[in-house]
């Protein structure tokens, strides 16, 4: 008997030990298709489901901190390319990048 619950609890433990390796595998994978599926809703921030995008991702606990300050670098460096643009168009690109970036930020941070 004891020697049939010491097999079980290898095969347990090896089972375990399989799946985390499994996992870990995995989670590079899953982070990198959380930054290109952001990257791409950066890109079309026009659209509303880019919003939702972001906020799929942002509002997780696990990447909150590493997302809200992407946004927030972008928002720094769209508000310093508006402050420069002499271009009436490049202001409004500018302009309307700085209203979905402060948009998405706040999103995250009120869920």
């Amino acid at each position: 008997m004891k020697k049939i619950l010491q097999i079980c609890i290898t095969l347990l433990l090896s089972a375990l030990v399989i799946q985390a390796a499994e996992n870990s595998d995995q989670e590079p994978i899953r982070i990198g298709t959380m930054v290109q599926e952001i990257q791409q809703a950066l890109k079309k921030s026009d659209e509303k489901a880019s919003l939702e995008t972001i906020a799929k991702y942002g509002t997780d606990s696990r990447y909150y901190v590493m997302i809200r300050g992407w946004l927030h670098e972008l928002l720094k460096g769209t508000q310093s390319q508006l402050e420069a643009a002499k271009n009436p168009e490049l202001q409004k690109k500018h302009s309307q990048r700085e209203a979905f970036l402060k948009q998405a930020i706040r999103r995250i941070d009120l869920e």
